[in-house]
Protein backbone atom coordinates (compact mmCIF):
# COMPACT_ATOMS: atom_id res chain seq x y z
CA UNK A 1 0.00 0.00 0.00
CA UNK A 2 2.83 1.97 0.66
CA UNK A 3 4.25 2.07 -2.53
CA UNK A 4 1.00 2.48 -4.10
CA UNK A 5 0.48 6.07 -2.30
CA UNK A 6 3.67 7.38 -4.02
CA UNK A 7 2.99 6.44 -7.30
CA UNK A 8 -0.57 8.84 -6.33
CA UNK A 9 1.14 11.40 -4.73
CA UNK A 10 3.56 11.44 -7.94
CA UNK A 11 0.68 11.57 -10.18
CA UNK A 12 -1.25 14.25 -8.14
CA UNK A 13 2.08 16.27 -8.51
CA UNK A 14 2.63 15.95 -12.14
CA UNK A 15 -0.87 16.54 -12.77
CA UNK A 16 -0.97 19.94 -10.59
CA UNK A 17 2.73 21.80 -11.53
CA UNK A 18 1.03 22.32 -15.16
CA UNK A 19 -1.77 23.82 -13.86
CA UNK A 20 -0.12 25.95 -11.46
CA UNK A 21 2.31 27.02 -14.03
CA UNK A 22 -0.75 28.20 -16.54
CA UNK A 23 -2.06 29.92 -13.60
CA UNK A 24 1.24 31.79 -12.88
CA UNK A 25 1.53 33.11 -16.27
CA UNK A 26 -2.11 33.92 -16.48
CA UNK A 27 -0.79 36.22 -13.43
CA UNK A 28 1.58 37.56 -15.37
CA UNK A 29 -0.41 38.30 -18.29
CA UNK A 30 -2.72 40.20 -16.07
CA UNK A 31 -0.28 42.40 -14.06
CA UNK A 32 1.25 43.49 -17.63
CA UNK A 33 -2.29 44.44 -18.64
CA UNK A 34 -2.70 46.23 -15.47
CA UNK A 35 0.73 47.65 -15.88
CA UNK A 36 -0.24 49.26 -19.69
CA UNK A 37 -3.29 50.54 -18.21
CA UNK A 38 -2.11 52.57 -15.64
CA UNK A 39 0.60 54.23 -17.96
CA UNK A 40 -2.07 54.97 -20.19
CA UNK A 41 -4.33 56.15 -17.27
CA UNK A 42 -1.27 58.54 -16.03
CA UNK A 43 -0.63 60.03 -20.01
CA UNK A 44 -4.37 61.17 -20.33
CA UNK A 45 -3.77 62.64 -16.59
CA UNK A 46 -1.40 64.72 -18.17
CA UNK A 47 -2.97 65.35 -21.00
CA UNK A 48 -6.18 66.60 -19.34
CA UNK A 49 -3.78 68.70 -16.48
CA UNK A 50 -1.53 69.98 -19.42
CA UNK A 51 -5.18 71.57 -20.95
CA UNK A 52 -6.16 73.17 -17.88
CA UNK A 53 -3.09 74.75 -17.42
CA UNK A 54 -2.99 76.02 -21.37
CA UNK A 55 -6.73 77.44 -21.03
CA UNK A 56 -7.39 81.19 -20.77
CA UNK A 57 -8.20 82.44 -17.11
CA UNK A 58 -11.68 84.24 -16.91
CA UNK A 59 -10.50 86.12 -14.24
CA UNK A 60 -7.71 87.78 -12.82
CA UNK A 61 -7.82 85.21 -9.24
CA UNK A 62 -8.11 82.26 -11.99
CA UNK A 63 -4.68 83.00 -13.48
CA UNK A 64 -1.52 82.30 -11.12
CA UNK A 65 0.67 84.67 -12.78
CA UNK A 66 -0.92 87.52 -11.12
CA UNK A 67 -1.25 85.81 -7.69
CA UNK A 68 2.89 86.03 -7.49
CA UNK A 69 4.35 88.42 -5.40
CA UNK A 70 6.53 90.72 -7.52
CA UNK A 71 10.15 91.13 -6.41
CA UNK A 72 11.75 94.31 -7.99
CA UNK A 73 14.33 93.66 -10.38
CA UNK A 74 17.83 94.26 -8.77
CA UNK A 75 20.72 94.46 -11.18
CA UNK A 76 23.72 96.20 -10.80
CA UNK A 77 23.70 98.82 -13.98
CA UNK A 78 27.53 100.71 -14.80
CA UNK A 79 27.12 104.37 -14.02
CA UNK A 80 27.70 106.37 -17.58
CA UNK A 81 31.40 107.87 -16.89
CA UNK A 82 30.06 111.05 -17.30
CA UNK A 83 28.17 110.90 -13.91
CA UNK A 84 31.48 109.92 -12.38
CA UNK A 85 32.83 113.37 -11.95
Amino acid sequence: MGALGWIAAVILVALMLPLLAWMYLDVLVQKQEVKQQTEQIERLRRKIERKENDKKPNTISDNLVYDRVRRPLSLSVPRPKELEQ
